[in-house]
């Protein structure tokens, strides 16, 4: 599974260990039946409970089942290479994975088989977005670590020339590509990058929107940035937008330091305004979802125009049956300070005492508050993690705000989460406001990923009778025979998950337990279900004899350079 064996190699103490915990789960959630993964459930079940696996490596289910005890050793180093998957998305009625491999891959959602494979990339592929022109054609635009965009064709048909790009934008950032979105503000549409380099680039999609569906393409020069934001000091991870009542578009950006910058666009200038910050974090954000939830309201007159004006809350709405909510913009962050926050956008819904408390103090220097507005920098719901959290899911954001579906009123108020401990959570009810108990309240996790969860996305399915009612594999679904709520995970094992909503709090408690960062020490206890315990020093060195209190220790001198080269790596 990688380019050299690393049987080959030096194997400490504690990279076999983490090769064993790694190759036994990779084989007890792959949902593929072995002898080796013994006791097993039936194939069905399994592959219901470890989230109907989609291996994007074709060769996984063969080195599985001919040489499943080299895993072990494969293990110790490895995730899923080439197929690493970076970024998710569900678009076009189909399944979108970006990889490390410099492609975005194409899926069926019912059966995980790939359809296309946009190729071209010259390195890994960390995120994607779409685009429909003003003729009807889809487009799928992509941004790469090799600092350039593509731009594809979409087929719904597997055909070879689907996968070269008809426009190629050279040198779109001055260093890696980690964020790209597509937003619309007013009549146009926008895209905007972000990366390393720290800054946010806005470009004119008007040469796309406008591409002719018999052109071959259009020139990469003509797409254009229009305007470089550098208010980050640090590289940006992720990018998000929402409209707002009044008919204007907010733009998200968040960077490694745990910055967030909300902007406008200038209608005069075309520039991006800072129009306030929203704080919280203390290290880097990975992801950003923004959105609107529904609100259920009792006894709340609807022509009180209490909201007018507010451009984040709206009206007081009934429904059919007299049930009465109101719409609430929110915005969800994942962090790697081990946390995931989620704040309400409208100034009108910070208390008093919040406010106050914001404006006593204000930071100067490369530090100083950006924009025009008060900053929101108390979150309205705070959930604590035991690991980096990479990826965030407001179920709500993506449930029809009328009519509501009944089976899914559980799940109202639900948040899904995925990050370095390779566990889903779903956390049903999230504590709001936050409490001091919030790492203890109400969620359901399951095991299925192997290695660090990237990505996650949520998908509407309808019903759909036309398939089998026997998976003929474990990456088929059974057939829908009403709506449902699927939440897809990715990670970098190079499989994407698929799970039900309704079922995740019915599925077993995860049996494996990886050991977190705070408690990776030289000392350990670990066996085959359990990750082993490492320091960042046993890392650098040779072997540790564990348990011996031999570890290799760093002098003050060494512990700088190495700090100062970590931070240079950052910058």
């Amino acid at each position: 599974m990688q380019a050299t064996s690393n049987s080959n190699l030096f194997q400490t103490s504690y990279s076999e260990a983490l090769g064993a915990y790694r190759s036994r789960k990779a084989i007890l959630t792959s949902g593929i039946p072995t002898s080796s993964a013994s006791p097993s459930p039936s194939s069905s079940s399994a592959a219901e409970r470890y989230g109907f696996p989609i291996h994007l490596n074709p060769q996984f289910t063969s080195a599985l089942l001919s040489n499943p005890e080299d895993l072990a050793v494969e293990a110790s180093g490895a995730d899923g290479g080439r197929y690493r998957a970076l970024s998710l998305g569900v678009q076009h009625g189909f399944l979108w994975s970006s990889e490390a491999g410099g492609l975005v891959r194409q899926l069926d959602l019912e059966s995980g088989r790939t359809i296309n494979l946009y190729k071209g990339a010259k390195g890994p592929v960390p995120s994607f977005d779409f685009l429909t022109t003003t003729a009807g054609e889809k487009l799928l635009v992509a941004g790469s670590w090799d600092k350039a965009l593509r731009i594809y064709r979409i087929s719904n048909t597997t055909r070879k020339e689907a996968g070269e790009a008809v426009v190629t934008v050279e040198g779109a950032m001055s260093d890696f590509i980690k964020a790209v979105h597509i937003f619309t503000e007013g009549d146009k549409v926008y895209l905007t990058t972000g990366g390393s380099d720290k800054c946010v680039m806005l470009w004119d999609l008007k040469p796309l929107t406008t591409l002719s569906s018999t052109a071959e393409g259009i020139e990469g020069e003509r797409l254009k940035c229009i305007y470089q934001s550098k208010q980050h000091t640090r590289p940006v991870n992720a990018l998000t937008s929402i409209q707002g009542l009044d008919g204007t578009t907010r733009l998200y950006s968040a960077d490694s330091m745990g910055r967030v910058l909300e902007h406008v666009i200038n209608p005069t200038s075309l520039r991006l305004e800072v129009v306030r910050e929203i704080q919280g974090f203390s290290t880097a954000v990975y992801d950003l979802k923004a959105g609107w939830r529904r609100l259920v309201v009792e006894g709340e007159s609807s022509d009180k125009g209490e909201n007018k004006g507010d451009a984040f809350v709206s009206e007081v709405k009934e429904d059919a049956d007299g049930s009465r909510y109101k719409l609430i913009a929110e915005i969800w962050g994942a962090s790697g300070d081990k946390t995931a926050l989620g704040f309400r956008l409208s100034p009108m819904l910070q208390s008093a005492s919040r406010t106050a408390a914001t404006a006593k103090s204000k930071p100067v220097g490369s530090n100083a508050i950006l924009g025009r507005e008060e900053r929101i920098s108390t979150p309205h719901t705070k959930l604590l993690h035991k690991d980096f959290v990479k990826s965030i899911l407001p179920i709500p954001f993506y449930l029809p705000t009328t009519p509501s579906l009944p089976q899914f009123e559980p799940f109202e108020e639900a948040l899904i989460t995925g990050g370095s401990d390779e566990q889903v959570r779903l956390y049903p009810h999230p504590t709001s406001p936050p409490s001091a108990n919030s790492e203890e309240e109400e969620v359901y996790e399951v095991e299925g990923h192997w290695h660090e969860i990237t990505s996650l996305a949520c998908w509407i399915r309808h019903p759909n009778l036309s398939f089998p009612t026997a998976p003929t594999s474990e990456a088929v679904l059974p057939p829908a025979k009403e709506v449902q709520v699927w939440i897809l995970s990715a990670s970098l094992d190079g499989t994407i998950r698929r799970w039900n909503l309704l079922s995740i709090p019915t599925l077993p408690k995860p049996e494996f337990k990886p050991v977190l960062q705070e408690d990776r020490t030289v000392k350990f206890d670990c066996d085959q279900d359990s990750l082993p315990p490492v320091t960042k020093r046993s890392l650098m060195r040779e072997d540790v004899v564990v348990g011996t209190g031999n570890a290799f220790q760093m002098t003050p001198e060494e512990e700088a350079e190495l700090a100062e080269l970590i931070d240079s790596d950052h910058e």
